[in-house]
């Protein structure tokens, strides 16, 4: 195992650095809270956890305690941090730091050692992550077991795929919507890590014979299992993920929809009170599945503009449209992108493990569309395509047995 480089570590200080000195200027008040909506109630969540209430909130919309609006992963780890806006914000810094080493280690399977240190800088200097780290959402933690598990599952050895596959079923209960990308990363995983690989007679040498599609199946099934029935327990119906997938699907495809996410439109239904969570879930879904079937056209424009929100280079917020805001993203963001794409038609990184690393920027993007357009949601995605736009900086690595000698 080499050293890392000097220059990695110097990357990686300079990743905590940054995250930590933005999370402290930011303010922790109830009207910062307050202004991004999910943050209270995951929050809220953390609090009633901590009181002994369970996995629970009122959600102040519907006047109702509702148990399922929120799948547990993310609540559980502002609960470590007691349930304290500055504590999450610290352990966050520290999270995100966490995903540049991986992002350090997933790139060394395929480039260089000066290209993968590249790729880490693309992801510590990310001004997009250095934001989010700092907010009380899921960005951080999903992205970081993201990276992990994807850097784990194309591991060579049975018990680094097992964590990486427990990993990425975990993720599932930290965000719901990604809940088939898990099975769809462990297939590419296996092609892209086959590929660079001459030993193949015994894939990851498993002591066991599933296919890692199945096998991955089966550790989101066994993760998501316990949820699942305290949920049938407390609400009496199967809740295998939330009840927020309604409301979601909704907000992004009802007349006012524009494709970004406006959920002013509860005021305007209030029959939704007289509604439990499941039936206001179920009721939800299927307006959105009629709005879909009766206006397909609209459908259509509303999809390609949540791709164009999802994909936008800058802010679209009122709150970020400061030039500031508006100049940083883009110097970031455009060359981010066109090294991405001169890499994906230029580099000699083996043509399944782009498939693989930009898997999640797909997938995120076909659930966008099917929900609200946010730049927000392609965050995680960025980590792994860093990887792909590094691989400009990168020679043809050799072929090894074992792709972990590499690290």
């Amino acid at each position: 195992m080499r050293k890392f480089p000097l220059a990695l570590r110097l990357v990686l200080l300079a990743a905590l650095a940054l995250r930590l000195g933005y999370a402290m200027t930011r303010p922790v008040d109830d009207a910062a809270i307050d202004q991004l909506p999910d943050q209270r109630e995951y929050l809220d969540v953390a609090h009633s956890l901590l009181s002994g209430e369970g996995f629970s909130f009122v959600d102040r919309r519907f006047e109702q305690r509702v148990y399922a609006h929120r799948t547990p992963g993310y609540p559980l780890l502002l609960a470590a941090a007691g349930a304290n806006v500055q504590a999450a914000r610290i352990l966050q810094a520290c999270i995100d730091t966490s995903t540049v080493f991986a992002v350090f280690l997933l790139a060394r399977r395929w480039l260089s050692y000066k290209a993968s240190v590249i790729a880490a800088a693309l992801v510590a200097f990310n001004p997009f992550l250095i934001y989010f780290s700092s907010l009380v959402l899921t960005e951080t933690l999903f992205t970081a077991m993201l990276a992990w598990g994807m850097f784990l599952i194309t591991s060579w050895g049975t018990f680094p795929w097992l964590a990486g596959g427990i990993i990425l079923a975990a993720s599932t209960l930290v965000r719901p919507g990604a809940l088939p990308l898990p099975v769809i990363l462990a297939v590419l995983g296996a092609l892209a890590t086959r590929s660079t690989n001459r030993r193949t007679d015994r894939p990851y040498h498993r002591w066991w014979s599933l296919p890692v599609g199945t096998s991955m199946l089966l550790l989101t099934i066994l993760m998501l299992l316990p949820w699942a029935i305290r949920n049938h327990r407390v609400l009496g119906q199967w809740v295998w993920t939330s009840t927020n997938a309604g409301i979601t699907r909704y907000d992004g495809f009802n007349p006012d929809a524009t494709g970004a996410s406006d959920q002013s439109f509860v005021a305007a239904m209030p029959h939704l009170r007289s509604m439990s969570e499941t039936e206001r879930n179920d009721y939800l879904s299927r307006e959105a599945n009629d709005f879909i079937r009766q206006r397909p056209l609209d459908s259509i424009k509303l999809a390609w503009a949540k791709v164009l929100r999802t994909w936008s280079p800058r802010p679209l917020s009122s709150e970020f449209s400061r030039t500031l805001y508006v100049v940083v993203a883009l110097a970031y963001s455009v060359p981010f992108f066109a090294m991405f794409v001169l890499s994906w038609v230029t580099s000699p990184t083996p043509a399944t493990a782009k498939l693989f690393l930009a898997a999640p920027a797909v997938y995120l993007t076909l659930a966008a569309v099917l929900s609200v357009g946010s730049l927000r949601y392609r965050i995680p995605a960025e980590v792994p395509m860093a990887v792909v736009a590094a691989a400009v900086f990168s020679r043809p690595k050799a072929t090894t047995d074992n792709p972990d000698q590499a690290v």
